[in-house]
């Protein structure tokens, strides 16, 4: 990443307070780009200003208007700057946690059987272009370890090949959602294709850093996913057929978990005991994240009827209706 050029009278907080995150192990690549847009405005419209007000943030809350979820991040990295800025004995206005809410409500695609079949042979048949040598090999392994592993976008364009052992299995996630690191486990056949595909990619550009490296051995940016992503499924004929939101790439990561859970609850596991494990595989940040995902499957409603039978008969003493 080229080095960025701050201008305002911010310009050297910025750039120390971005140095203090990057040596803490964060990447900050997008965040800094957010600062890069926040110093510009402070340049332009408040020349001189050496800390942030209200006026400074309300300024780029409203000069940023856009997308909620979008907007909530912009807010949020410059609410974590004024936070240093106060740390480092600067007085600045922090605007209120909360103050934006980016949560809007997706309803998940589950991908049946028929969808997933049909991605995985269209992915699979990616064809070599010259301008992306590495696009046909990288597409039907990385979309394989969404499902398997899943993954987030950023978690996975992220991996470092150092970050995989081909041997044992193991993978450390590092780049993960608030940077929380965890180790997870591969299974054996997906492990298989990983280590086919990384002896193709190592011959093609030896010594690289990125598992999954772009033409120059560098890192793409998450945001490919979803352009590879519509370029397959768009086009599929099952694509048709579904109805409500647009199938998105997360929804790969949505569909493992409640495939997990459908599977312990049809094996007749404990659900309640084994979900701890599932929450920490799939990094959720809080086991209240991973109880979000009990609505979503089907097979769990007649199992919790049945855990709660007894309990409504204590509960609710049989009604006898009297006829006249």
């Amino acid at each position: 990443m080229s080095e960025i050029i701050y201008q305002s009278g911010l310009r050297e907080h910025i750039s120390r307070f971005i140095s203090l995150k990057q040596s803490l192990g964060h990447p900050y690549n997008s965040n800094a780009r957010i600062l890069k847009d926040f110093d510009a405005m402070v340049f332009e419209c408040f020349p001189g200003a050496d800390t942030v007000s209200k006026a400074i943030s309300d300024a780029w809350i409203e000069k940023r208007a856009s997308h909620p979820k979008s907007l909530g991040h912009k807010v949020s990295a410059v609410r974590q700057f004024t936070k240093y800025l106060n740390g480092i004995g600067i007085p600045a206005y922090i605007s209120p946690k909360g103050y934006i809410d980016n949560r809007i409500e997706y309803e998940p695609h589950i991908y049946t059987k028929l969808e997933r079949t049909a991605f995985f042979n269209a992915i699979d048949q990616c064809p070599f272009r010259r301008v992306s040598p590495t696009k046909h090999f990288i597409v039907p392994m990385v979309f394989r370890l969404l499902y398997c592993c899943g993954l987030r976008s950023s978690e996975a364009m992220m991996l470092k090949r150092s970050d995989i052992d081909l041997l044992s299995g193991r993978m450390l996630i590092k780049e993960s959602k608030g940077w929380k690191a965890r180790i997870i486990y591969i299974s054996d056949d997906l492990l298989e294709n990983l280590t086919e595909y990384d002896r193709i990619i190592e011959a093609m550009l030896p010594g690289r850093i990125p598992f999954f490296p772009n033409r120059n051995g560098g890192f793409y940016s998450s945001n490919i996913l979803g352009m590879w992503f519509h370029e397959f499924w768009d086009n599929l004929p099952v694509a048709q057929l579904v109805t409500g939101n647009s199938p998105r790439v997360h929804d790969w990561r949505h569909t493992m978990i409640t495939e997990r859970l459908n599977r312990w609850v049809a094996e007749g596991r404990n659900v309640n005991a084994l979900y701890v494990y599932l929450s920490e595989y799939v990094g959720h940040s809080s086991y209240a994240s991973t109880d979000y995902y009990l609505h979503l499957v089907s097979s769990f409603y007649p199992e919790m009827k049945k855990r709660l039978s007894p309990v409504d008969r204590d509960i609710l003493p049989e009604v006898y209706i009297h006829e006249e």
